[in-house]
């Protein structure tokens, strides 16, 4: 852990929106990985527009770190403000949400300066704007950027590749689906972000489509079998028990455009000074993950939904 008079000339990670609803809780996470010698992450700093609000945030996650983590301040309306916070880290880790109104000006700076950019967008438009808007320049500054990095997406991607690569020779799966339930001691709520992200998302679903068709179109997986029905909103599944809803989510979006990826690049994307070593197993590992239908769903145990 650095000391506030031993500040780094370049982070490991900065967390920018620290002090929002899901980013202080991003920073408790990310404050448990200093307890473990072996972390990748040796410095790290928070930023914000308001460093009162980020320090509030940083008391709140850990009153025994609150000394020793720099705060820093930007603005997503501030672009100047934005570059010189991605020539001071490695990786920016933006939870500044919702991503369509501002987002953009967070990846334009990483890509720009070079630093690797991660988020936590379940924001098809987005994320897929980002890709067409910025590809070229983050190839030539070697800039990664990567989205939908929170709760449902990572589950979903990596429930979908650990599944598919169970599957033997000439056996192979057709459709696989994941159920989600939500258990808590404690009153389980939303936050505006989000349900603003979910409002904007319905009310320019046509924007989407229309970026869509500008795009060169994708290759799509060749996925043995018929392609499953669309079937009812709500399902009782009698043999376990429990009623689901199709999840309206980005899930089944980020899981198609892994599987469009992997379909152009069957071995997966070759990395920055990759080893022979790293190649070899890159290629193990991409080889045997198979495409298959993919739905996430809600579930509840008890009643209709």
């Amino acid at each position: 852990m650095q000391a506030q008079s031993q500040i780094p000339e370049l982070f490991d990670v900065i967390i920018l929106g620290a002090s929002g609803f899901t980013g202080k809780y991003v920073v408790r996470e990310a404050l448990k990985l200093f307890n473990f010698p072996s972390s990748p992450i040796k410095s790290l700093a928070l930023a914000g527009r308001n460093p009162t609000r980020v320090k509030q945030a940083l008391q709140w996650a850990s009153p025994s770190h609150s000394l020793s983590i720099p705060i820093l301040t930007a603005d997503t309306t501030d672009p100047p403000s934005l570059h010189r916070l991605c020539s001071q880290t490695k990786l920016l880790l933006n939870c500044v949400g919702p991503y369509r109104l501002h987002g953009d000006p967070v990846a334009a700076a990483c890509v720009h300066s070079g630093c690797d950019y991660l988020d936590i967008s379940g924001e098809p438009e987005f994320m897929e704007r980002m890709e067409a808007r910025y590809h070229e320049k983050a190839v030539e500054t070697g800039s990664l950027l990567v989205s939908a990095c929170g709760f449902d997406s990572i589950p979903a991607e990596l429930g979908v590749m650990f599944n598919s690569r169970q599957w033997i020779p000439p056996a192979v799966p057709n459709q696989i689906e994941a159920y989600v339930s939500l258990e808590s001691d404690k009153r389980i709520v939303g936050n505006f972000g989000t349900y603003e992200s979910a409002v904007l998302g319905v009310a320019n679903a046509q924007e989407l489509q229309k970026l869509r068709r500008s795009r060169p179109r994708r290759a799509r997986p060749v996925i043995p079998g018929p392609a499953p029905l669309r079937g009812p909103l709500v399902e009782s599944q009698k043999r376990i028990g429990l009623w689901a809803i199709k999840l309206p989510s980005a899930d089944a979006t980020v899981v198609r455009r892994t599987l469009s990826i992997l379909t152009e690049n069957p071995h997966g994307l070759p990395g920055a000074n990759e080893s022979p070593e790293q190649r070899e197993k890159r290629e193990a590992f991409w080889s045997t993950v198979k495409p298959a239908h993919f739905g996430p769903w809600m579930v509840q145990e008890e009643g209709p939904l």
